[in-house]
C-alpha cells in the first residue's frame, strides 16, 4: 500500500466513536495481514473454480450465498464490531447535525493511458472504467475519491446494513468502495448474459462466488477495518474496486461528477479529507460543523512527470 493511503487509514481509521479515543494508525491494516488464509481452504477451493464459472448457474450461486452465509456474525450489531466501533459504549448521538456536501476536482496534467486491453463488444464499460489512470468528469469532477470527516464529539452509527456494488459491461460501478466496519458488501451482476466471479482479496476465502447474470447479489463479509481488494476471478484482470473498511460511518466516494455527501455530522470542529487512491494523494481540510447543510470543496493537482518518477509500490492484494 502506498504512503497516503497507509496514512489516511491511520489517521481516519481512529474515531472509534470519540475524537479523542487515542486510536493509533496501527489499527488500520492492510488487507494482506487482516486475514490471512488457510493453505488449506485455498487448495480445497481451487478446483471448485472452474466448474462453479462454466455452469455459472442459480445453482451455484445459491451454494456460493451459503457459504457466505458463514460470516454472518460479522454485522453492524456484533459484539466484535461494537468493540470497534463503539469501544466507550456511548449512546448513538442525538444532538444537532449537520450534512457535508461538496465536489472533488482535479487540476493539472490529464490522466495517462493504463495500457490495459479490453474484449471487444461484451465490455462496453471497461475502457471508460479503466482504460485511464483515473476517471474525470465535466468541469474537472474526480470519480472514486474517498471523502471523510472525522475528530467530532459523539458516536454516529452506520445506518446501512450493505454496502452496494454493480457489475456491468465488465467494470464495477466504482472503483472505489468505502464502508464501515460491520457492514456487508453486495456485488451484483446487471448484465443480461455475462457471469462474473467477484472475490474480495484480503478476506478468508470462504468459496467460490458466481454472480450470474441479473441474478442475486454475492455477499462478503470483510473480518475487520483496512485496506481489500474487489476483483473478477474469471479472465478479466483489469477488473478492480480498492476497498477500505473504516471505524466509523461519515464517509462518502464521489461519482464521475466529483460530488459527495456526507449526513449526520455533529456540529463543532472536524477534519476533512479527500483522498484519490489511483494516485496516492490526499488533501486535509479542519472546518466546523455548522447545523443544518455545509460545503466543503476539494482541489487536488496531478503532476504526470512528477508523479512517474516517483516510486509507486503495488499495494497488497
Amino acid at each position: 500500500m502506498r504512503a497516503a493511503c497507509v496514512a489516511l487509514l491511520g489517521a481516519l481509521g481512529c474515531q472509534g466513536g470519540n475524537a479523542s479515543s487515542g486510536a493509533t494508525a496501527g489499527s488500520a491494516t492492510p488487507a494482506g495481514s487482516a486475514a490471512p488464509v488457510a493453505a488449506g481452504a485455498a487448495a480445497g477451493s481451487a478446483s471448485a473454480a472452474p466448474a462453479a464459472a462454466g455452469s455459472a448457474s442459480a445453482g451455484a450461486v445459491g451454494s456460493a450465498q451459503a457459504g457466505a452465509g458463514e460470516a454472518h456474525e460479522i454485522s453492524l450489531t456484533s459484539e466484535d464490531v461494537a468493540k470497534v466501533m463503539n469501544p466507550k459504549r456511548q449512546a448513538p448521538y442525538s444532538g444537532p447535525t449537520g450534512t457535508l456536501r461538496g465536489r472533488v476536482t482535479i487540476k493539472g496534467d490529464p490522466p495517462p493511458d493504463t495500457g490495459l486491453s479490453f474484449p471487444i463488444g461484451k465490455c462496453g464499460e471497461a475502457a471508460a472504467t479503466y482504460g485511464r489512470l483515473f476517471r474525470v468528469g465535466q468541469q474537472n469532477g474526480v470519480a472514486d475519491a474517498l471523502v471523510t470527516v472525522v475528530n467530532y464529539s459523539g458516536y454516529v452509527p452506520e445506518r446501512e446494513e450493505a454496502e452496494k456494488v454493480t457489475i456491468h459491461g465488465c467494470a464495477f460501478s466504482k472503483r472505489t468502495v468505502v464502508m464501515s466496519y460491520g457492514q456487508r458488501l453486495e456485488v451484483a451482476n446487471l448484465d443480461p448474459l455475462e457471469p462474473y466471479m467477484p472475490n474480495l482479496e484480503g478476506a478468508p476465502f470462504m468459496a467460490v462466488l458466481v454472480a450470474v447474470p441479473q441474478g442475486d447479489p454475492v455477499k462478503f463479509y470483510p473480518p475487520q477495518p483496512g485496506y481489500y481488494h474487489l476483483v473478477d476471478k474469471l479472465p478479466k484482470p483489469f477488473l478492480k474496486a480498492e476497498v477500505f473498511v473504516l471505524k466509523f460511518a461519515t464517509h462518502d466516494v464521489t461519482g464521475l461528477d466529483g460530488k459527495y455527501e456526507i449526513k449526520g455530522i455533529p456540529v463543532g470542529k472536524v477534519l476533512t479529507a479527500a483522498l484519490l487512491p489511483a494516485i496516492d494523494q490526499d488533501v486535509k481540510r479542519e472546518i466546523e460543523i455548522k447545523e443544518g447543510e455545509n460545503t466543503l470543496d476539494f482541489e487536488l493537482n496531478f503532476d504526470l512527470k512528477k508523479y512517474s518518477e516517483k516510486p509507486h509500490t503495488k499495494r497488497a492484494p
